[in-house]
């Protein structure tokens, strides 16, 4: 959490977006998870990485209902204050960052706006029971959501922004990594031995904040390097354990 409130700039429902001025012609767009207590506005999503020191504007994404940007209205309402931002502060590139719901928030929008990249940590393919029956977190507020005018993470466009995404390799985050589009420019990683908290494990061991500021600096050789070093797989080439007899209990009954 950053030590100084950061400005409210729209309150729409359970929709909050805030902003943080930056001096470069980078916007960066962090979109912020579940969070962990269930009637508190989640927090705003790596709020020191992404401003890199008050370099980059930044627009804090947050929705209270926990929808997976499934209320009325929300994407509008986002696409448009990322658009209004982006031509205010004169943009030359804007980047979306988010973690957990916040990925998934993050890659259903660049389906409709031209990020240069997006980086999911840890993002749902669907929070619908027939898309990834192995996923039991959440009930609470996915048993909310009435409509879903985003089922699952699908059109992405690669050919039009660059996709790093990246889960860990318990089997419920396996259940969502395996079910991503696969196509060149969609970077997807396994993270080895870590679980939903790739990015908490990440930040741990003092390794997030390079590995994140190479990607929205642009530097793929250096992030290459951080993936490299912290054993990355590329999903292509992710073997894929064998479903143990908890999971196959699980899978049945669900």
């Amino acid at each position: 959490m950053s030590e100084k409130p950061i400005p409210l700039l729209l309150e729409n429902g359970p929709l909050r977006i805030r902003y943080l001025e930056g001096e470069s012609r980078d916007l960066v767009v962090s979109l912020s998870g579940v969070g962990t207590q269930r009637n508190v506005e989640p927090p705003p999503e790596f709020p020191g990485i992404a401003s890199s020191g008050g370099q980059n504007h930044v627009l804090f994404v947050s929705d209270k209902s926990r929808s997976w940007l499934n209320g009325d209205g929300m994407a509008d309402q986002i696409l448009r204050c990322i658009k209004a931002t982006a031509e205010h502060v004169g943009a030359e590139r804007v980047i979306a960052l988010g973690n957990s719901m916040g990925g998934t928030m993050a890659l259903h929008l660049s389906r409709f706006f031209d990020f240069e990249r997006v980086i999911a940590f840890t993002p749902q393919y669907s929070v619908l029971a027939d898309e990834v029956p192995e996923e039991d977190r959440w009930f609470y507020f996915r048993k909310q959501i009435k409509r879903y005018p985003f089922p699952r993470v699908e059109a992405l466009r690669p050919d039009a922004t660059k996709y790093y995404i990246f889960h860990g390799d318990e089997h419920r985050e396996l259940a969502h990594a395996l079910r991503f589009p696969k196509a060149p420019g969609i970077s997807h990683y396994i993270m080895p031995e870590t679980d939903h908290r790739v990015a908490a494990s990440l930040h741990e061991r003092g390794v997030l904040a390079p590995l994140v500021k190479n990607l929205i600096a642009g530097q793929s050789r250096r992030f290459r390097r951080n993936v490299a070093d912290l054993n990355g797989i590329p999903v292509l080439h992710f073997n894929a354990p064998p479903v143990g007899p908890a999971q196959q209990k699980f899978a049945a009954i669900h």
